[in-house]
């Protein structure tokens, strides 16, 4: 489990689990807190060599800290032989054993043997002193205290939560009457997923009250803030269907030429390039038809992707042959995740050699052009290629390229404007090939449909766009901005919460208000 904010990790708690956070915080106050040593003994496990099969699939059960998530234990994905016991520092657990994983994605989290076995050096075992420590009452103790091993947990993106932590961790002590009622209490709610209040003790209740009222302050602020992002991106949409539609700026041009005669001037020169030899016809589906179905004025003109750009992509073979992509080098490589709408995203950029990418220099991108995604999760994505030096694709992005001499015909980032948009995503979508794994070829990328406007009115329309989307990216920064802050302020909320103090609650009962008055203004 990677570290996470405490706000997002009590948002996702079961009830029980809240409670059981809620009570312990008031048990800290009222009760007699003792190291878990002093009252608990604990030992960790061990891996039998691998090497050595005679230590495996024997009828040991051999638990892993991934096999445990709060529940009872009642099988092993891995068994190993009393030889690998014997020649390891595994050790055989009894039935009813109280785990707890120390390191890995389920770290703190825990498990209560329902059979006899072993487990790996990830796996704590504690033993309480049944007089004093409920083993019940621990295992609730270790449930709800989990974000705080985490939190003080050694390494880096994975926990690592050491016996010493464990062992000098403070627990609180009530009486055994007092630990068995709310032992009683916990497994209630856990089993029902039902708060039964009246069940709980008195001196609990305005804990439980105020920490359930403060998770809901913050489950109310972070579902604004997520539906503020969700209308930005329906407004983006709105700006670029208006657009499509020819009704964002005017459609009248000083010369009075149509997107008929541009797509005519284009033509020709694609047709002389074939001529020359100097490129190849594109190859189009077999059904190739156009399929648009939206208006759009007079002065524009249907057109292919093919009759606009060469559309090449990195062969299945060159790829495997010749591109070994490294962390560092000369020449960038674009993947799929790295095409976001308009911008590059340059995070997590591979490398090629600059010898690879001359090799493969049909693949390469020196030119502003249009980038797709044709497989994966992110298919159908579109971003503009405008670097000044030298990068290459990777094999699961294709580019769209102007064909040489026709550049200053039209406007590269108006297209890109278009496939971003619901007209453009839906005339990508009809292209897929309806498959487990859908994807798009090179013909059904060049067969995808365009709207074209006369060069004039592409321009217009993506000085306007740039203008609209800045805007709308302003906001998106400022409501993202308003999520962060939130997030720490929140944070605060929720501990203060089960520390007892209000002040902080009411500053964010005070911001859910505000953040609901700007929203209704930017509606």
């Amino acid at each position: 489990m990677a570290k996470i904010n405490y706000s997002d990790y009590i948002k996702k708690l079961p009830k029980c689990v809240l409670v059981a956070e809620a009570i312990f915080s008031e048990l800290y106050n009222d009760s007699k807190l003792v190291k878990l040593s002093k009252v608990c003994s604990t030992t960790s496990g061990g891996t039998p060599l691998r090497s050595r099969f005679e230590f495996y699939n024997g009828k040991i059960p051999w638990l892993k800290s991934g096999e445990l998530n709060d529940n009872k234990i009642k099988s092993s994905d891995e068994f190993i032989t009393e030889l690998g016991l014997k020649n390891s520092s595994a050790k055989l657990h009894p039935k009813g054993t109280l785990l707890l994983a120390m390191y890995g994605a389920t770290a703190g989290k825990t498990g209560i043997l329902e059979l006899d076995a072993a487990t790996n050096q990830a796996i704590c075992a504690l033993f309480p002193n049944e007089d004093l420590l409920r083993k019940k009452f621990l295992y609730w103790f270790l449930r709800q205290h989990r974000y705080k091993f985490i939190e003080i947990s050694k390494g880096g993106a994975q926990p690592n939560i050491s016996q010493k932590v464990i062992n000098d961790t403070l627990i609180p002590l009530p009486s055994i009457q007092l630990q068995k009622i709310i032992v009683d209490v916990l497994d209630k709610i856990e089993k029902d997923n039902l708060l039964h209040l009246e069940d709980i003790p008195l001196n609990f209740h305005n804990k439980i009250i105020n920490v359930f009222e403060s998770r809901d302050i913050v489950e109310k602020l972070s579902t604004e803030l997520i539906h503020q992002l969700y209308l930005i991106s329906q407004l983006r949409q709105a700006f670029l269907r208006e657009a499509m539609q020819g009704a964002l700026v005017s459609n009248e041009t000083s010369d009075g030429k149509t997107g008929a005669d541009l797509l005519e001037e284009i033509k020709k020169e694609k047709e002389q390039l074939i001529k020359d030899k100097k490129i190849k016809k594109g190859k189009l589906t077999k059904n190739s038809k156009q399929i648009m179905e939206f208006s759009f004025p007079n002065n524009w003109q249907i057109s292919k992707l093919d009759d606009l750009f060469f559309v090449t992509k990195l062969a299945g073979f060159e790829y495997s042959d010749h591109m070994q992509l490294k962390n560092s080098g000369e020449v960038p490589v674009i993947r799929a995740q790295n095409v976001r709408n308009l911008e590059l995203n340059k995070n997590n950029l591979l490398f090629i050699d600059l010898e690879t990418s001359i090799l493969l220099d049909r693949c390469s991108l020196k030119k502003e052009c249009l980038l797709i995604t044709f497989i994966g999760a992110g298919i159908g994505d579109v971003a503009t290629f405008k670097e000044k030096e030298r990068w290459h694709l990777a094999p699961n992005v294709a580019k769209a390229e102007p064909f040489a001499g026709v550049e200053f015909m039209y406007n590269i980032k108006y297209f890109n404007y278009f496939l971003i948009s619901s007209y453009g995503k839906s005339e990508i979508s009809k292209h897929m090939k309806a498959t487990a794994q859908p994807s798009l070829s090179m013909e059904t990328i060049r067969d995808i449909d365009i709207p074209l406007p006369p060069l004039e009115i592409q321009n217009r329309m993506v000085a306007k766009l740039d203008e609209l989307m800045q805007y709308c990216d302003a906001l998106e920064a400022s409501v993202k901005e308003s999520q962060n802050y939130n997030a720490q302020l929140l944070q605060q909320v929720l501990r203060e919460a089960l520390e007892g103090k209000e002040e902080s609650k009411q500053e964010a009962v005070a911001l859910v208000a505000e953040d609901e008055e700007i929203y209704q203004k930017k509606k």
